[in-house]
């Protein structure tokens, strides 16, 4: 062909791309370069750009690799897309312009609260899909419902920012060497050393620590021989272990910046309800199916805990008092009303809340920046799916509500 015009979607920060859709030799490719480009000099940098260890070499490779896509054009931008939320701002602030879920993303879920600082409110997210499973290793995440809950149950080491960069949920502080850096590590092996937060909490009550951690990957790894895809990009991981309560290794054996991205935001899995001898099993990692079936254990460490459901009607989830970055109301008794919304009639209860014991000073200081990674989290949330009879001319669309309840 002469020309051809076709779409791309970027989905994080990450440009190893670079080194396959523009290589030299894969001009004569199917599908692998298919602008057929060729130059040299672009070629020089593919090493360094897949292979460099360190954010400096591998900004320096893409860098020079695009100046040389610039100059030449293989291919032309013409457009992008612009996509639209609308969302109201009479009731709640504190929204988050999120790169990659928009408004309705996890950020905004950890950040609105009322105009006047006060904790409760109702919010409407619509989605277009039912929830099939909460089984997140066989669930295809990008259905909008599955993120939109799924997101705000599981802990990584780090999740993307809104603006689609690496930010530290689980990870305090990161040690990237290879044997040039400590002859400890084997020649051509590239190790990454992390120490956690001390105060993670699984919603069962039990400490999360660096053996959840470790054990999270050697799962996927056991599990794959019986179809689990977890460990899908983890075939260049050869270790990884906890020595210490709090820290834990990654080994790759081959040297480059980009395993951090095979590893980092991959979903942690409390060891005490997978282990393969009293636990799901790595057979189990299929058949485990969460809140439909009741005597399926969901132990988790987000934001959110799943609160409650309605097959075909709603789903609720609320504050996760054991959150690690959690900000709470006063202690003392408050009132809780609750609308329902298939009748007019609201209940009224009393609770008591005492405020946890929370670490504020974390600092979190990594290989990729540092700064604080508290997250505020204001209010408690309930998302509700609405009966689709109630959405006027749109049959195919699905309204969830997230309830934020004093």
């Amino acid at each position: 062909y002469d020309m051809t015009f076709y779409t791309a979607g970027f989905y994080s920060n990450d440009v190893d791309w670079l080194a396959y859709e523009y290589w030299s030799e894969y001009a004569d490719v199917p599908n692998q370069n298919p602008t057929n480009f060729v130059n040299v000099t672009y070629d020089s940098w593919r090493d360094q750009l897949l292979y460099g260890t360190t954010y400096e070499e591998v900004y320096e490779a893409a860098a020079e690799m695009q100046k040389i896509l610039h100059y030449n054009v293989p291919r032309l931008v013409v457009y992008v897309n612009t996509y639209l939320q609308a969302y109201r701002t009479n009731q709640f602030t504190g929204h988050i312009e999120d790169l990659d879920n928009y408004i309705a993303g996890p950020w905004t879920m950890r950040k609105i609260h009322k105009l006047d600082g006060t904790f409760g409110g109702v919010v409407q997210v619509a989605i277009s899909e039912a929830v099939n499973s909460f089984n997140f290793f066989k669930t295809q995440w990008s259905i909008s419902a599955n993120y939109y809950l799924f997101s705000e149950f599981w802990p990584s080491l780090y999740k993307y920012d809104p603006h689609i960069t690496p930010w530290p949920d689980l990870a305090d502080e990161m040690l990237i060497e290879t044997h040039s850096d400590n002859t400890a590590v084997p020649d051509g092996h590239v190790r990454f050393t992390i120490n956690i937060i001390q105060n993670a909490t699984w919603s069962d009550g039990v400490p999360l620590t660096a053996q959840d951690v470790a054990f999270s990957y050697n799962y996927a790894l056991q599990s794959e021989m019986y179809g689990n895809p977890a460990g899908s990009d983890l075939d260049q991981l050869v270790g990884v272990y906890s020595p210490s309560t709090y820290q834990v290794v990654f080994e790759f054996n081959s040297e480059s910046f980009w395993h951090f991205s095979d590893f980092a935001f991959d979903c942690i899995i409390p060891e005490h309800i997978f282990n393969d001898d009293d636990g799901i099993g790595y057979e189990g990692w299929y058949t485990w199916n969460p809140i439909f079936n009741e005597s399926h254990p969901f132990v988790t460490c987000g934001p959110f805990i799943f609160s409650d459901f309605e097959n075909n009607d709603y789903y609720e989830i609320m504050r996760n008092p054991l959150f690690h970055y959690g900000v709470f109301p006063s202690s003392g008794t408050i009132n809780v009303t609750t609308s329902t919304t298939t009748t007019t009639s609201s209940t009224t209860t009393v609770q008591q809340i005492t405020n946890p014991v929370l670490n504020w000073s974390l600092i979190f200081s990594s290989i990729l920046g540092s700064g604080s990674a508290i997250v505020i989290l204001y209010c408690t949330v309930v998302i509700v799916r609405k009966r689709k009879t109630t959405i006027e001319n749109s049959s195919s669309n699905i309204f969830m509500i997230i309830k934020i309840t004093i």
